[in-house]
């Protein structure tokens, strides 16, 4: 499924780029390609089963040359990266923990950077969040979303490739606290939330700094939902008119569609990729692909995923299945009331919904 985009002379009309951006993009480039992936979870089952049997390299084996094959890939780590030497948590778990091998079959599948911003980011707290961004740096891998403050967490993660420089943001709107936000806990010190006010500022020093593409991995939702909330509407309307270039969700765990705000689009959850659950859908994901040529010209093509503890594209019926699924949950999205962009977004959860 394949969608054009805006060129670069309509953005500057709106004013979401900047002339000396502009003024970059003349310069020679190549058409860059770049993967992005829903929720990975290395610890549990996966920990269990492969990383410290010492079987890590099977969970990717799949899908490693297609990653690879990338320019960028991305993908969101569900999972933080702690030195537990061989503990591994029980598959009911509340809190998800890797084994500190897990950064380098990151890094081995291809992945550029991941994102960190999710309600998962302080389930062993502080020490543990910085323990696991040192493993991440350690085996190479980017990150964006937390870090010791919150203007590292609001930090995009820099990624220049074929001529293009890359701003990959990290933010949620969803937390693992009674009142599912990080305001106000101490987690507010280390881990992005969706702000609209504070992404603006940080878009704007992205392309002072050099950036041509600003990419946003918003942690939001309702879990195992196909169709995303108002709210969540909202707060990805906001961030596209903040000044990003194209959104992609996680934390549902299922698959949802995609809408415009502002010709950009919004792809609000990309499923589970590495992740062993069993509910309707979770076993299915979306494998997204936003290309820019180099005359600017920008394009968004979605395939099928089989997601669990070894991820592979999907072929045959499990394709179309799932195809056909996202295009019937598009089209519902463009049905849906018109809601304003919000400043934030407060509580996407129901209460008593599970926070996984």
């Amino acid at each position: 499924m394949t969608i054009p985009r805006l060129r670069r002379a309509a953005l500057l009309a709106f004013g979401l780029v900047s002339a000396p951006a502009l003024a970059r993009a003349q310069a020679p480039r190549e058409t860059l390609r770049i993967v992005v992936v829903g929720d990975i979870n290395l610890a549990r089952l996966v920990a269990r089963t492969y990383i410290v049997p010492g079987r890590g390299a099977e969970v990717f084996a799949a899908v490693r040359d297609s990653l690879r094959a990338a320019d960028i890939a991305l993908g969101n780590l569900e999972s933080i990266v702690l030195d537990r030497g061989s503990f591994t948590d029980t598959a009911l778990s509340p809190v998800f923990a890797a084994p500190a091998a897990a950064a380098p079959l990151l890094a081995d599948a291809g992945f550029a950077a991941v994102s960190t911003a999710n309600n998962h980011a302080w389930d062993f707290g502080h020490a543990a969040l910085l323990e696991s961004l040192t493993h991440l740096d350690s085996a190479g891998v980017a990150h964006a979303g937390t870090g010791p403050t919150v203007a590292d967490a609001l930090r995009p993660a820099m990624i220049r490739r074929r001529g293009w420089t890359v701003a990959v943001f990290s933010v949620t709107a969803i937390f693992n606290y009674p009142d599912l936000t990080v305001r106000g806990h101490a987690a507010a010190c280390c881990v992005a939330w969706a702000d609209t006010v504070a992404l603006r500022s940080a878009f704007h020093a992205a392309r002072e700094g050099g950036a041509d593409l600003v990419l946003v991995m918003l942690h939001a939702g309702l879990e195992y939902r196909p169709v995303p909330p108002a709210e969540v509407v909202a707060i990805a309307t906001g961030i596209i008119r903040a000044g990003a270039d194209v959104v992609f969700g996680h934390h549902p765990h299922v698959p949802q569609g995609l809408s415009w705000a502002d010709g950009k689009p919004i792809l609000y959850s990309l499923g589970n990729f590495v992740f062993a659950q069993h509910r309707p859908w979770t076993d299915r994901g979306l494998w997204a692909e936003y290309t820019v040529t180099p005359d600017g010209h920008r394009s968004l093509a979605v395939r099928p995923v089989i997601a669990g503890v070894q991820p592979r594209l999907a072929s045959g019926p499990d394709s179309v299945a799932v195809m056909e699924h996202f295009r019937a949950i598009s089209d519902s999205l463009t049905r849906l009331p018109q809601t304003r962009a919000r400043r934030t977004l407060g509580r996407p959860h129901t209460p008593g919904s599970s926070l996984e």
